[in-house]
């Protein structure tokens, strides 16, 4: 089979026409998060996003030199809040309570912990917290993430 140059001015854009709509229609790959850098996060510089009752900021969310993902937040409950429904994902959470007294939850079974306690969610356990004191509870969460988040 023989194949002009005529042949190939009209096969070529529609071939390069073809090629485009599949990319376009193919889903991108996830972002890989950005490599996290050594850095001290100053609280004054990271603003609170919600209400009163719910509020929370990021300090970061990356990947270190070994390509584990990381994020660490901080949420802040009023009196009677919960931080969720209990739920359950593969990412590990490590949470350090820094004022009030809070109620966990993990696969149904309940402890309190006050101001200066570190909980541990290990991967997939139902688990939850909810502010039981009179004022606002404040915690930081670092997730321990595979995926990017």
């Amino acid at each position: 089979m023989s194949i002009s140059r005529r042949d190939l001015a009209v096969l070529l854009p529609a071939l390069a026409t073809a090629a485009n709509a599949q990319q376009i229609n193919t889903p991108a790959a996830p972002a890989k998060p950005a490599l996290l850098p050594s850095k001290l996060y100053h609280t004054e510089d990271i603003p609170y996003n919600g209400d009163d009752k719910k509020r929370g900021r990021r300090f970061f969310i990356g990947t270190t030199h070994q390509g584990f993902n990381m994020e660490m937040h901080e949420t802040v409950l009023g009196p009677g809040e919960i931080s969720h429904p209990p739920h359950q994902h593969v990412h590990e959470e490590i949470i350090v309570i820094v004022e009030g007294t809070i109620e966990s939850s993990v696969n149904g079974k309940l402890d309190r912990a006050t101001a200066g306690s570190v909980s541990y969610f290990a991967s997939n356990e139902m688990h939850n917290f909810k502010n039981i004191g009179p004022g606002h509870c404040r915690y930081y969460v670092l997730e321990l993430r595979a995926d990017a988040a």
